[in-house]
């Protein structure tokens, strides 16, 4: 295996993404964002899995990436998984100018390239933990509605940490992957400086003990309907009073580091518990298209979206399909190491969907990735079409999207679980 990371924090003054409503330019750097790469081989097929520090990546990014990778290393297009951490506070690609577009695609593909430098042989050992710092969204308890987007702590969602550690034959620790679900927004709409969110905090706690030469990197799971479980929401209480951001950049830092160490500290303790490592590993990956269908009454919010896009802004052409009621054309991919799957999945997508996919899983660890290789938008639940709310009035997927979207990453689990090759 292979490891590395490199910076694609964007020039201050870029706008920010996440926000519909902030439309400032940054104005500062909180901390650096990053590719991380993470290349697998077994002698006889070869897969990267590279995972930026931004809101997301259209496919059309993800193709340019793959077939820049493809000519640097090899690695053939369908073994390229590209994914985003999903952070609030990353620059927002559809104004951040064809200079740093084209930089960002050479660093991405950068990082893979120096990953298959890095490559050595590696034990590798999993393990399961569980935290809270996630919590379902749409609290249908709230006056203010889901459309608040309220903290509902009896709500589905999945505790799970997944930790992958990486360590060379003499037990020295090259990486560590974290795989969990919940949206990285702690910052809040007010911030205006670049951060990796509560991520980097994570990733902080594991760098402080292990070195700061590993490459630690957060994958994120299913979180379209996850919020951090912050101070600032209190369910508790009836009526539930309204949240309020802190005007304080330091009030806001604050409960950013304390649900990222939170997090960090699980993911130590269980890499710290993992005793039982595989150095032969069998590799298969599998990628596979999909067409998922277009709601006829795509809300005004998004037909005005879509409307004001323009010709040089990325999803144009998709944004054109859509008005004609064609469906989106997508896909998921699995790349399965031994008894461990990476599932990939295009969109932020609703946590129910994750905690199907890993329960009828072949895999006994099944790591999942949201917004890998495509943003297409929210892929809710059938059922938050009837209640409303924020998510399903900002998506132009139809209600059948997300479990049609499920079958097919189940579908391909099975396939690859079956394939001898």
């Amino acid at each position: 295996m292979g490891l590395s990371k490199v910076t694609i924090t964007p020039p201050i003054g870029v706008r920010l993404s996440g926000y519909a409503d902030r439309i400032q330019p940054s104005i500062g750097i909180l901390d650096d964002l990053y590719a991380r790469a993470l290349v697998i081989d077994d002698g006889e097929e070869r897969a990267a899995i590279v995972i930026c520090d931004l809101l997301g990546l259209t496919n059309s990014l993800v193709k340019d990436i793959r077939s820049r990778v493809r000519e640097l290393t090899g690695i053939e297009d369908e073994n390229i998984m590209v994914t985003a951490t999903h952070t609030h506070c990353g620059p927002d690609l559809r104004f951040a100018g064809e200079a740093y577009i084209e930089s960002l695609k050479s660093q991405v593909a950068g990082a893979v390239y120096a990953a298959c430098n890095n490559m050595r042989e590696v034990r590798i050992g999993v393990g399961r933990g569980e935290c809270f710092v996630g919590c379902n969204r749409r609290n249908p308890k709230s006056p203010y509605g889901p459309y608040y987007l309220y903290s509902w702590p009896e709500g589905p969602m999945d505790p799970t940490v997944l930790v992958l550690r990486i360590e060379d034959l003499s037990g020295r620790i090259l990486g560590i992957l974290i795989n969990y679900s919940c949206h990285p927004v702690t910052l809040g709409p007010r911030e205006l400086r670049i951060s990796r969110d509560y991520p980097g905090y994570a990733l902080e706690v594991l760098e402080k003990i292990f070195g700061r030469d590993i490459v630690a990197i957060f994958m994120n799971g299913f979180c379209g309907n996850i919020n951090p479980n912050w101070i600032w929401d209190k369910p508790e209480l009836s009526p539930p009073p309204p949240r309020s951001f802190p005007e304080s950049l330091e009030e806001r830092l604050k409960e950013t580091r304390r649900l990222g160490h939170i997090l960090g500290a699980e993911a130590l303790k269980v890499a710290e518990s993992i005793t039982n490592f595989i150095s032969e590993t069998r590799l298969k990956v599998k990628r596979k298209e999909l067409s998922l269908p277009v709601r006829k009454d795509i809300p005004e919010r998004m037909l005005k979206f879509i409307r004001e896009s323009k010709p040089n802004q990325l999803n144009y052409e998709r944004y054109q399909k859509i008005l004609k009621g064609e469906d989106i054309l997508t896909e998921v991919q699995a790349i399965a190491i031994n008894d461990i799957a990476i599932v990939g999945c295009p969109g932020e997508v609703f946590v129910e969907f994750q905690l199907e996919i890993r329960r009828r899983s072949p895999y006994k660890y099944t790591f999942l990735s949201e917004l890998a290789n495509d943003s297409i938008g929210y892929l809710p639940v059938a059922s938050a079409y009837d209640e409303g709310g924020y998510e399903p009035t900002a998506t132009v997927l139809a209600r059948e999207a997300g479990e049609k979207l499920t079958k097919a990453a189940i579908e391909l689990l099975m396939e690859i679980s079956h394939n001898p090759s």
